[in-house]
């Protein structure tokens, strides 16, 4: 677990450990104490605090005596540039999981504006061996939830690379030209940051009439079930991606469905984040102004950046003025615009606003956007309950889940995490029957036989179906309430 505790460096830690040779798989014998003195430089005792928290490895792996761990905080939050280091701290040797470490760290270096998140790896001789796979959001507040660290293997011979995330290396930014039916082909450059936004910049290469461009920014969303990522814009058809590797991503068709070609449908990563310029965006989100600085946040994303004073920035900055309640004051604003890269007052260029056209003031309730509308197919289902009972995915499992896929030839998949369910299933308006379906035969072990058995029990008893939002309820010929499910790639 980890939490966030007030407590004064310098912070002790000693790890111990015996194995032995008694037979059986060969075991180093060996035996490590050591006393680390976890310091920040240039932090005085009285004004660090401390993180502490426990790193546990998914395979049950033994790990050499001369392993490495380090857990690192680092902001993620910039549009602009790779994540920030805030704070670490290295364990030499830290014997075997899990693996309890404390991080201190600055008080007073804390942005508001940040996003903190917690990266940990396992080397050996350099050579990386187990790393975090999950985004992991730490310091959002004075009282810290206990959150779960597990770092898995890394298959090959590793590499330094940012966090990985839904399978990908991020942050990140993914190029490749793509083909295209009536153009010489489409280029593509992709950025992804690791907490699931991202800027595309698409240009139709070879067009008689010059080259088309169309840019876009929004949020990207996991769909486990395709093994795919899904980007949301603002103006768009959702746009799916299959990821490939933790490098590569190959291009899906409209529904979401593997493209079968051996055209060149994929994007590919060096590893690095090397953000584009994005032009001619209509963007509305909220302004903030204070000491001659003033900050656009996006509604759609929710990413902020500063505003250039260039181009209509005096009309931009004469309407907040007359619009704000206060010093301040956020004021919906409505611009077109440009997401370049600018020099601060310090630093290294930032991705800022820089606004073309100055179009209106907005309601401030101009954000709020109606709850996306899941279509019943080709939508990855995420099964929360079923017969009144919750559902939990188990360790080292598949999540449970229902996929219908559309067409002429209407199939459905479903699992609790055990054996694969495959058949037909019949849908008009309201109604829904699943027909006859074939099953792998593994045994499952508790609790996964009586969730498969309810799980069989829901699909022969359903009759009709309700579509709220993200939500999905499977229902009984009387209306009742079989199971309860939510889509996974519009959270």
């Amino acid at each position: 677990m980890m939490a966030i505790s007030r407590t004064p460096a310098p912070v002790a830690q000693a790890r111990s450990f015996l194995a032995r040779r008694d037979g059986g798989p060969l075991r180093w014998t060996f035996r490590v104490f050591a006393l680390l003195f976890v310091i920040v430089p240039g932090i005085p005792a009285a004004t660090a605090e401390t993180l502490t928290g426990t790193a546990h490895i998914r395979e049950r792996i033994a790990l050499p005596p001369d392993a490495v761990f380090e857990a690192v905080i680092e902001d993620v939050a910039r549009a602009d540039a790779p994540a920030t280091r805030l704070a670490g701290t290295v364990i030499e040797g830290p014997g075997q999981a899990p693996i309890g470490f404390s991080i201190d760290y600055d008080p007073s270096a804390l942005d508001a504006r940040a996003i903190y998140s917690l990266r940990a790896t396992i080397r050996r001789e350099g050579r990386l061996l187990f790393t975090t796979d999950t985004f992991t959001r730490v310091l959002t507040g004075d009282e810290a939830a206990p959150v779960e660290v597990d770092l898995v293997l890394v298959q090959g011979d590793g590499a330094d690379a940012p966090v990985p995330a839904h399978g990908l290396r991020l942050p990140a930014s993914f190029r490749g030209t793509l083909p295209c039916a009536d153009c010489e082909g489409i280029r593509h450059h992709l950025d992804l940051w690791p907490d699931q936004y991202y800027h595309l910049s698409r240009e139709w290469l070879g067009r008689e009439d010059g080259t088309a461009r169309r840019d876009e920014i929004g949020r990207w969303y996991a769909d486990p079930g395709r093994g795919a990522i899904v980007l949301h814009g603002a103006s768009e058809m959702p746009l799916f991606w299959q990821v490939m590797a933790p490098d590569r991503l190959r291009q899906m068709d409209m529904a979401g469905n593997p493209i079968e070609s051996d055209l060149p449908y994929e994007l590919t990563s060096e590893g690095t984040l090397e953000p584009t310029e994005l032009h001619d965006l209509f963007l509305l989100g909220q302004m903030t102004y204070m000491a001659d600085s003033a900050r656009f946040e996006e509604c759609f994303s929710g990413v902020g950046y500063p505003v250039a004073q260039e181009g209509d920035y005096l009309a931009l900055e004469r309407a907040y003025l007359e619009a704000a309640s206060g010093p301040g004051a956020p004021v919906m604003v409505h611009v077109e615009g440009d997401l370049a890269l600018r020099p601060p007052m310090e630093g290294p260029p930032r991705m800022s606003l820089v606004v073309d056209r100055f179009i209106a003031v907005r309601d401030a309730d101009a954000c709020d956007r109606p709850e996306p509308q899941a279509s019943l197919s080709d939508t990855y289902w995420r099964i929360g309950t079923l017969m009144g009972e919750a559902v939990e995915s188990q360790p080292n499992r598949r999540e449970p889940h229902l996929v219908l896929r559309g067409g002429e030839e209407r199939r459905f998949r479903a699992t609790v995490g055990c054996n694969q369910i495959i058949g037909s299933y019949e849908t008009d308006g309201g109604t829904l029957n699943f027909g006859a379906a074939a099953s792998t035969m593994m045994a499952c072990r508790p609790p996964l036989d009586r969730m498969e058995r309810s799980l069989g029990e829901v699909l022969s008893q359903t009759r009709a179906v309700r579509v709220a939002g993200r939500g999905l309820e499977l229902l009984a010929e009387d209306g009742s309430t079989l199971a309860q499910l939510q889509a996974v790639y519009l959270r």
